[in-house]
């Protein structure tokens, strides 16, 4: 009985350890992604690079980051997840660091290519672990992780507001998300499951991964990053340019936006706890839905900015709910599934910053936004897959 105790102690211990793992992990992605993008003028000034050549630049990243997310699937069957996720953060130090060191154009564009294949790989990985975690506890646990991460975005774009006007300008806020990725990759070491994927250990165990309803759940991230990239990149311009908004007010529907997303977050694993998992994800969707309606046919600021918090909540949601339901798939092989799983993330990206642009010349960015809650909408036929 004693041993008994003693290995269930031991147990809770190991998963305690990891979860302040992941979450440390989560928190170092946000402020690294955060210091990255707010980075952006001063290196497309620095490397007196055009608006095209910086969208090249980051597309660039997103593809390397689809690499990156495909390196953390195989590694993960290899070597475990904890690896990959070591692997990642060391990629995201050396390209932060080579592009804040760097004086040569070259250069820069290898050192962000190398960050977006650390940065995919994480983004998978660390999924990977904390849907083990969250599975290893028998409850919802994703959400608050990803809340980590929201959090920490808002602390680096604030690190970043800080330095920048320094002497040392971007550099130090680069400098300083790269000791905290070397850090994270030090903690994830020690602390991390060392576990593989049952598929992995018994490669006769494999069955075919449910293609059918990967793709599924690879439709419902796309929609969800789709929806973020496309509020991240036009929100601001949208505010002033069509709405007439001062450039003080214009960044506000960002800032609702990601209010939205961390009030949504916080409190989601709470309220799993009474709801089922596809009752929070018809709620959440039905009011981002009305919140990218109310973006695109607000004609004050005050009902747009507040559209834009709405559209937080359905994104907020979507993405653990979404990942913690595809590792249910195939336990055994839930790794694989999810770096899968992760891939649409970029396509999201991607599409959600030219789409916008696209049908905003011909049709205006009102409607634009409208397009926004109708692709959420599509989400709810496949609302029994959240369970």
């Amino acid at each position: 009985m004693e041993e008994r105790f003693d290995l269930l102690q031991e147990n809770h211990h190991a998963i305690s350890k990891a979860k302040k793992a992941i979450a440390i992990g989560f928190a170092t992605q946000g402020i690294g992604y955060a210091t990255v993008m707010t980075a952006l003028p001063t290196i497309k000034n620095r490397f007196k690079l055009s608006d095209d050549q910086l969208s090249i630049i980051i597309l660039g990243v997103c593809i390397a980051a689809a690499l990156g997310s495909i390196m953390a699937d195989r590694i993960a069957v290899k070597l475990g997840s904890r690896i990959a996720i070591i692997i990642g953060f060391i990629f995201e130090a050396i390209g932060m660091l080579c592009a804040t060191l760097g004086n040569q154009t070259y250069v820069m564009v290898i050192s962000f290519l190398i960050y977006g294949l650390g940065l995919g790989c994480l983004d998978a990985a660390l999924n990977m672990q904390a849907v083990m975690v969250e599975q290893k506890l028998g409850k919802s646990a994703l959400a608050g992780f990803f809340a980590c991460y929201t959090a920490a975005a808002f602390i680096g774009a604030l690190i970043m507001s800080a330095t920048v006007s320094t002497q040392l300008g971007a550099t130090a806020a680069l400098c300083i998300a790269v000791c905290m990725a070397l850090m994270a990759s030090q903690v994830s070491r020690l602390w991390l499951f060392h576990s593989k994927e049952t598929a992995a250990l018994n490669p006769q165990t494999k069955q075919p991964i449910p293609k059918k309803q990967l793709w599924t759940f690879g439709f419902i991230i796309f929609i969800a990053f789709t929806v973020d990239s496309a509020i991240s990149t036009w929100s601001s311009i949208y505010l002033k340019d069509v709405l007439a908004s001062s450039a003080t007010v214009a960044p506000l529907g960002y800032a609702a936006y990601q209010v939205g997303i961390l009030m949504t977050r916080l409190s989601l694993d709470y309220i799993l706890k009474f709801k089922t998992t596809s009752w929070l994800a018809v709620i959440t969707i039905l009011i981002g839905a009305v919140g990218c309606a109310l973006a695109g046919i607000g004609h004050s600021l005050t009902v747009v900015i507040t559209g834009f918090a709405l559209a937080g909540v359905a994104v907020g949601a979507l993405v653990p709910l979404t990942f913690s339901a595809a590792g249910k798939l195939d336990e055994n092989r839930r790794d694989e599934i999810i770096a899968r799983v992760n891939i649409f993330n970029y396509g999201g990206a991607v599409a959600g910053a030219v789409v916008v642009g696209l049908l905003a010349t011909p049709i205006g960015y009102g409607p634009s936004f409208i397009t926004l809650a109708l692709s959420l909408l599509c989400i709810l036929y496949f609302r029994r897959k959240f369970v």
